[in-house]
């Protein structure tokens, strides 16, 4: 298995990655159930001991291309109600797919 190391964050947010988690193509062909998994454990408790992360968490490993971990709706947002609820959703892609 592939050593996936995440990244410090630029910035201070307010994302939850709390909405549907939704892998592309490129990571399933890429990473193992396990590896993905595993990033998104990791983020979901740095959440609960952060009280939420920048939208773009980012992942590297040696060898491999990056990956990025991107949430679309902030806490400010989702508590306002004012937004359709699929769009509520995290994505775990390579940074070529973005």
């Amino acid at each position: 298995m592939v050593k996936w190391i995440r990244q410090p964050q630029e910035q201070e947010g307010n994302y939850y990655f709390s909405g549907t988690f939704y892998v592309t193509r490129g990571i399933q062909e890429l990473l193992s159930q396990e590896e993905i998994l595993a990033i998104y454990q990791e983020v979901q408790k740095l959440v609960k001991e952060n009280g939420g992360l920048d939208y773009l968490q980012v992942y590297v490993a040696e060898g491999e291309e990056k990956l990025f971990f991107i949430d679309q709706l902030s806490k400010e947002m989702i508590e306002s109600g004012d937004y359709k609820e699929e769009y509520n959703y995290c994505t775990l892609l390579l940074s070529s797919e973005y």
